[in-house]
């Protein structure tokens, strides 16, 4: 089977490239930098160049199709300008998700393609469990853009009749994060921590949540969601809310160190906090994915393959499975 996948640079085009690979799939990843796995033929290009990913969809002829572009930033970064952060969210988020479709449509209208949306299509969440059917309000442009393209693929199922299913993605992790988000930030520290004493790592509130699963299980989803008969959304996640001060607990715990040496919160009391909580309950009744990683294994696998992998990333797919 040929696998396109599109934003193929980034945690979960590799790792999910890398478990098509070992699937025995050929493998063709798009992304602006080159990906470094082995066995993948990579096309260089921008999602927003739409005659070059249409061009790359008709030369390929792909039967299954990723679209994990996005324009996108961690929570731990500074905000943009609004316009800035709209119009790049938009751009790649929503149009050119729909010139992908436009493509598929005409090169390609058997291809089963997928888009991967987000939970902040939910805006800050309340803690209760959201399914396929709640209430969309974002309140970010990320979310709002995830939204509309959630609506692209909706469309084209319904109007042009491609299968195009949307995965609605809660928060995954792996040592592929950039140093910027906040799993990262904690590993980083507490690597640094093992022989340095006076590390000291700066987060929001020690007290916010999220919904954490392992990036592996989570692009085990993607795979499954494609082989599941009818096209639809699908939500990804664990179903289980954890803080900030757990995740350092146990970040931190895997070197039998106190996490209160070494994290300084620094939020203001009485901000808005997220608390996005996510049912896979159809996902789980309609395929045969299950999660392997649970908090505190993927929390370990995540530590441990940074401390082997960040200074030399391995070109062998084998080493992300």
């Amino acid at each position: 089977m040929r696998c396109l996948v599109i934003g193929g640079a980034g945690q979960d085009g590799i790792l999910l490239a890398a478990q098509l690979l070992a699937q025995g799939h050929r493998v063709i990843t798009v992304s602006r930098r080159h990906v470094h796995l082995e066995n993948v033929q990579h096309r260089t290009a921008d999602a927003t160049d739409h005659t070059a990913l249409a061009a790359i969809v008709a030369d390929t002829a792909p039967d299954e199709i990723y679209y994990l572009a996005a324009h996108h930033r961690s929570s731990q970064d500074a905000n943009p300008p609004l316009d800035t952060d709209v119009a790049g969210c938009l751009a790649v988020n929503t149009v050119a998700f729909g010139s992908l479709l436009a493509a598929v449509e005409r090169h390609v209208p058997t291809a089963r393609t997928l888009y991967a949306s987000s939970c902040r299509i939910f805006g800050l969440g309340d803690g209760r469990l959201l399914d396929e059917d709640a209430v969309k309000s974002p309140t970010c442009p990320y979310g709002v853009s995830k939204v509309a393209g959630m609506s692209v693929a909706d469309l084209y199922r319904r109007e042009r009749g491609l299968f195009v299913s949307s995965a609605i993605l809660f928060n995954h992790e792996s040592e592929l994060r950039p140093a910027s988000f906040l799993s990262k930030k904690l590993t980083l520290a507490a690597l640094a921590a093992r022989t340095d004493p006076d590390v000291r790592v700066q987060v929001g509130s020690l007290d916010d949540e999220a919904d954490w699963g392992s990036a592996r299980d989570y692009v085990s989803a993607m795979r499954c969601i494609l082989g599941i008969g009818s096209a639809g959304d699908y939500v990804v996640a664990t179903g289980v809310l954890r803080t900030v001060r757990e995740f350092a607990e146990v970040c931190f715990g895997t070197f039998g160190l106190d996490w209160r040496m070494h994290v300084v919160a620094t939020a203001a009391d009485g901000r808005p906090r997220w608390r996005l909580r996510g049912s896979a309950a159809k996902l789980l009744a309609h395929s045969d994915w299950r999660p392997v990683f649970d908090f505190p294994s993927m929390v370990l696998d995540l530590v441990t393959r940074t401390d082997r992998d960040e200074r030399q990333r391995p070109a062998g797919f084998h080493s992300y499975l």
